[in-house]
């Protein structure tokens, strides 16, 4: 169809997050800013591969995913680049960024690197977003009302 545009799920889901008052707002307390950029990646996406994305958008990025298990919204914060920070070993080549996003959940901020980069960059996960009633998509959840997991 002339004039139309593919969108992922993942993408509807985080651009209704992003539309949102209360999504916003959710955003801003965990250092979101209107205009940063928001990278889309599958759950299952290597990290490197995710990361090498990222450095394109002039970090800090939102990288927007959906849980396999529970399909909440996951966004995590990431800052690449850090040049001031300690350079920590390099994860696993096989990680994806669901793993980095459940990593970073047990810490306020994780500090990893990949291969590729030089320096160290920091992680932060944002809690999970759901939507608290009506399904957009059968079996994956809307975020137009979030709430805090």
């Amino acid at each position: 169809m002339a004039g139309r545009i593919v969108r992922s799920k993942i993408a509807e889901l985080a651009a209704e997050t992003i539309g949102s008052r209360h999504g916003r707002e959710v955003l801003r307390e965990h250092g979101w800013t209107e205009g940063m950029p928001v990278v889309i990646a599958q759950h299952d996406e290597k990290l490197s591969d995710v990361i090498a994305l990222a450095v394109m958008h002039r970090p800090p990025v939102l990288i927007a995913t959906l849980s396999p298990q529970t399909n909440d919204l996951c966004f995590t914060y990431v800052v690449i680049g850090c040049a001031d920070l300690e350079v920590v070993s390099s994860r696993n080549a096989n990680d994806s960024i669901l793993d980095l996003y459940r990593d970073a959940q047990s810490t306020p901020f994780l500090t990893f690197r990949v291969e590729q980069l030089t320096h160290s960059a920091i992680a932060h996960a944002i809690p999970p977003l759901q939507k608290t009633a009506g399904a957009k998509y059968p079996g994956i959840t809307s975020v137009a009302d979030v709430r805090h997991a």
